[in-house]
């Protein structure tokens, strides 16, 4: 019998079943029914036409050959240009690597600085391929848990508790997915100190950073006498609505900018020339991502406003990103079968938190995905079910 890697068991696990119901959603979508699918964390806003005509302009000059492992010397240029913007002090173009979006930036990083026998911290609610992305090299996920009574904000004196001499790394989503969460700038700036001391890496995925709705952006890697310790993830496909472009980069040190660079010419030897002409564009163009910002702002205030006439539902309101983590219980219903039954009875797809770590199984993902008008009649829907579950 022909065998298999030992890397598909790592990479598969309950995470990888989160996204089930949304795409039975899909396929009665695709039969004709009628469904507000609020599951997948993909802007329904097309990306802005000066971006997308970059894009034909370059393919019409011919800017479809391989381009440089590292990314094209002018991208690499104005992301750190624009980070530069972002957190200040100096950024180089070399500690600057493109990659394919946030996710395969994540990929590369932690096949770079873990290993088999590493154990990574990773903030529990976690963005579901987290576990995947960490695994995938040999290392183990440690979960730590975030209370939702504080809007899950950071708990140094619990993730130091975590902390052992085979942690390589801790992990960390601001603004959060799933939870919405904007994490404290103080926070931030203790936890970089403590990773700076213990030797460990801070990965910071930052791919909501424009998405703050009650407070100022903060990021880790503000504290330029840290950054020899932390590494920042980020991509267009939130801010500028590029979901399916795949264009991200990391920032780091350079020894790890070199090595994301090496495993680029395995892994898939360079990012599309067109895609990253089109990436320069956006970068330049402050105001498509204010509009996307204010319009994501509103409809989070509709969604979250409509649900807090439920007695039924819990949450903590998110201060960014693009979703809301409901905590479900008191219908009775775990997360997994509040999803199925809801697409079933209301027709609202959402995704059960059981994917986002083991103690979000209560819980569901709501996206604010759609215009407010009909956001607000899927919270309607929620509503309904779920008091009517509770029998209120």
């Amino acid at each position: 019998m022909h065998q298999t890697s030992s890397l598909l068991s790592r990479i598969s696990g309950p995470a990888s079943e989160a996204w089930a119901v949304g795409d039975l959603a899909f396929e009665r979508m695709r039969a004709g029914q009628d469904i507000i699918h609020l599951g997948v964390g993909d802007p329904d806003l097309d990306t802005p036409a000066n971006i997308r005509a970059s894009l034909v302009q370059a393919l019409n000059e011919g800017k479809t050959h391989y381009s440089p492992l590292a990314g094209e010397p002018e991208l690499r240029e104005e992301i750190a240009s624009h980070a530069c913007a972002l957190y200040g002090g100096e950024i180089t173009p070399e500690q600057v690597v493109v990659c394919s979006g946030a996710q395969g930036a994540l990929f590369s990083v932690f096949m770079c600085i873990a290993g088999d026998g590493d154990e990574i911290i990773v903030l529990e609610p976690s963005y579901a391929t987290y576990p995947a992305v960490v695994q995938a090299g040999g290392a183990t996920a440690v979960p730590v848990v975030l209370d939702q009574s504080n809007g899950y904000q950071l708990d140094i004196e619990k993730i130091t508790a975590a902390i052992n001499n085979k942690t390589r790394a801790i992990l960390v989503n601001s603004p959060g997915n799933p939870s919405g969460a904007v994490f404290d700038e103080i926070a931030l700036c203790e936890l970089a100190r403590l990773c700076a001391d213990r030797g460990i890496w801070l990965v910071s995925d930052e791919v909501y950073w424009s998405f703050c709705y009650d407070c100022d952006h903060a990021s880790p890697y503000e504290l330029e006498a840290m950054r020899d310790s932390v590494i920042v993830v980020n991509s267009l496909s939130k801010s500028h609505a590029m979901t399916g472009w795949r264009v991200g980069w990391a920032i780091a040190p350079e020894k790890i900018a070199v090595a994301l660079t090496n495993l680029a010419q395995p892994q898939y030897f360079g990012i599309n020339q067109f895609v990253q002409q089109a990436a320069i564009t956006a970068l330049r163009d402050t105001a498509s991502s204010n509009e996307i910002h204010n319009i994501f702002k509103a409809r989070r205030d509709t969604l979250v406003n409509t649900l807090r006439t439920s007695s039924t539902l819990s949450f903590s309101a998110p201060q960014g990103g693009m979703f809301l983590l409901i905590d479900v219980s008191k219908t009775g219903l775990e997360g997994r079968a509040f999803a199925e039954q809801l697409l079933d009875v209301e027709r609202v797809a959402v995704v059960p938190g059981f994917g986002f770590g083991s103690s979000m199984k209560n819980t569901i993902r709501v996206g604010f995905l759609c215009e407010e008008k009909r956001l607000a009649e899927a919270a309607k829907r929620i509503i309904r079910f779920a008091d009517g579950l509770a029998g209120v």
